[in-house]
């Protein structure tokens, strides 16, 4: 359709943009009857600070951060495996 201007309408006046409709049912809701999934032998309070090496030893310390375990022990950087945490039940998580 053309214009008294000459032009095409949709150049004058631009069509709206297409809106999508999101209808009730596809709303995300939120479950509040659902339990978290907590496994006890990674729950509990932490004891000590562990460091992993290469051999298999851990070495750990009560208080600080794991650089404090490289720097108070004198063990390299490059020999360490893995950080992790001993808790109170006896258990490690590794990082």
């Amino acid at each position: 359709m053309v214009t008294i201007l000459g032009q095409r309408i949709s150049i004058v006046r631009p069509s709206l943009p297409y809106q999508t409709k999101v209808y009730k049912d596809e709303l995300p809701t939120p479950k509040y009857n659902r339990r978290s999934k907590t496994i006890k032998e990674h729950t509990g309070k932490v004891v000590s600070i562990c460091v992993k090496t290469g051999d298999g030893k851990i070495w750990s310390i009560d208080k600080g951060a794991h650089i404090h375990i490289v720097e108070k022990f004198g063990l390299n950087p490059n020999h360490i495996v893995a950080t992790g945490w001993r808790l109170e039940n006896g258990n490690f998580l590794w990082n």
